[in-house]
């Protein structure tokens, strides 16, 4: 017996010795630390450790972010000698697998003060790769899940405008950070506050990104024309051109709560519906418009809606100022998508059955 027991550890330890020298490192996960350098005067991190091409990859990336910001200094010195850009960095999260790293700019062009921006990198260790908004709130579901939980966070804080908790900037390239346990969305000042209260942030957790919402969202895929053609309504199940009142009021599971003319037109807002408007019309009193605000489809811009539903119509608005909208038709329903910018956030939907 003490042979045998022998001979298996003679055998244990000549394979440990000759296990390949990758293997054993696989095994064990690289190391990454970040540091603070400055280039001109202006603070950025720079990471050690891991795999030499990630690190190279994302070391370019924010370098050249402080190469810029040095040269934005030296232009705005041009203009007035005290005009200045002055920039400084900070690693907010780093688990060896994702890095988050937040740059704050703070401009002065003249005044009682400057502004200030965040400017936030994420970054997938293993790969080098960016991470951004769409990479952690994946689905139409997820991104609703978001808002509602930055709209909750934003609730509870006295400094935030009223009118913001509501009706806040959000798209795939809003600043964020991780956290253990989910992400940290970060508003600039006057994005959601007043300056005084310097960057607002709002915490929002993988649990509330990855639940089930109960209240319905406009959910387009590329399976949504057949519906709208039908008069149905993606994603609002029961709801559809041509219902009463009565009928809204009974899918939604929700009574009246306030009414308001726009556009010639009276629209109705049910309890618990604050992103959603209800026109019926005057002739039959059967649903012809509604109007969803941005949580109804959060995040998604007009080139993201042409993948989904194809190319579409855009133009400037005549009726409104540095408003642009994409329209679609299908067959007598009208798609309406406006925005502040054809590259930003759809922040208002129109659909109408005519």
């Amino acid at each position: 017996m003490k042979k045998v027991l022998a001979t298996i550890l003679i055998f244990s330890i000549t394979f440990v010795l000759f296990i390949p020298n990758n293997i054993v490192s696989a095994a064990k996960p690289h190391t990454v630390n970040t540091k603070i350098h400055t280039y001109k005067g202006q603070k950025y991190v720079q990471i050690t450790g891991g795999n030499q091409q990630v690190k190279d990859k994302i070391n370019k990336v924010l370098k050249i972010y402080a190469v810029k910001a040095s040269q934005e200094n030296v232009e705005l010195k041009k203009q007035q000698n005290y005009f200045y850009r002055q920039t400084t960095s900070e690693t907010k999260f780093n688990n060896n697998q994702r890095l988050s790293v937040v740059f704050k700019d703070y401009y002065y062009k003249g005044g009682v003060h400057g502004y200030e921006e965040a400017t936030t990198y994420n970054f997938d260790l293993k790969t080098g790769s960016q991470l951004f908004l769409n990479n952690v709130a994946k689905t139409n579901q997820q991104s609703v899940n978001l808002f509602d939980g930055i709209e909750s966070g934003l609730r509870v804080k006295k400094e935030v405008f009223d009118d913001k908790i509501r009706n806040f900037p959000l798209s795939k390239k809003s600043s964020f950070y991780y956290y253990n346990d989910g992400i940290v969305i970060i508003f600039d000042p006057y994005q959601v506050g007043p300056y005084v209260a310097g960057f607002i942030e709002v915490k929002v957790p993988y649990t509330r990104i990855q639940s089930n919402n109960t209240l319905p969202f406009l959910d387009l895929t590329k399976d949504s024309v057949k519906y709208l053609k039908q008069g149905k309504l993606p994603g609002f199940k029961e709801i559809s051109f041509g219902k009463t009142i009565k009928q809204v009021s009974d899918a939604l599971n929700s009574k009246v709560r306030e009414s308001y003319y726009e556009s010639g037109g009276l629209f109705w807002i049910f309890e618990g519906w604050n992103y959603a408007s209800f026109n019926f019309s005057e002739e039959s009193g059967r649903l012809a418009y509604v109007y969803l605000s941005a949580r109804a489809f959060p995040m998604k811009g007009f080139d993201d809606i042409e993948k989904i539903l194809g190319k579409g119509t855009r133009f400037e608005s005549t009726e409104y100022e540095g408003e642009f909208v994409l329209t679609y038709q299908f067959d007598n329903v009208y798609l309406e998508f406006t925005s502040e910018s054809p590259k930003e956030s759809v922040n208002a939907i129109k659909i109408s059955k005519r």
